[in-house]
């Protein structure tokens, strides 16, 4: 997974190596009831809603990954690759901060934003930590809002070809 320099980056075989990590780090915040995927999400936010949304869950979603520099006549490549977290709040009020909304928003945001996964071998699963981008509109349906955070993070890869 990882080159045998200590100063080389943590080259990975699987870009979303840090995915599990982003789950567990989100389960530790205690203003978040449940942590669930994209799937689950597609399940509440369609017109063919098949579940009512639970209040305080989050959806982690991959949305999406961009090459970024290369190097060694671009053998070696630098990937961001980013997250949406969204979380849902029934029938936000007038006085978001009478439903702790904006805590449940910052607690999320001091749990990814600077967030650099290891694995369990201390190994680096990213060449950067986790910094907050411009997230997605929130958006208000049927008594419901999701609130969107977005981050993102860069890992390295090495291709096969020598």
């Amino acid at each position: 997974m990882t080159d045998t320099d200590p100063n080389a980056p943590a080259w990975q075989t699987d870009i979303l190596a840090c995915y599990p990590y982003v789950l567990e780090r989100l389960k530790s915040v205690s203003q978040v009831s449940q942590v669930l995927e994209a799937q689950d999400f597609a399940d509440i936010s369609s017109a063919k809603r098949k579940q009512i949304p639970a209040d305080g869950t989050v959806y982690v979603i991959l949305d999406g990954y961009t090459p970024g520099s290369d190097n060694a006549r671009g053998r070696e490549q630098n990937m961001e690759i980013g997250f949406s977290v969204i979380l849902t709040k029934q029938q936000v009020t007038p006085q978001p901060a009478t439903n702790g909304v904006g805590q449940t928003i910052t607690a999320i945001a001091k749990a990814l934003q600077g967030f650099d996964p290891t694995d369990k071998q201390g190994r680096a699963l990213t060449t950067e930590p986790f910094i907050q981008r411009k997230p997605l509109a929130i958006r208000y349906e049927e008594g419901f809002a999701f609130f969107p955070l977005r981050f993102t993070t860069v890992v390295a890869i090495i291709s096969d070809n020598k």
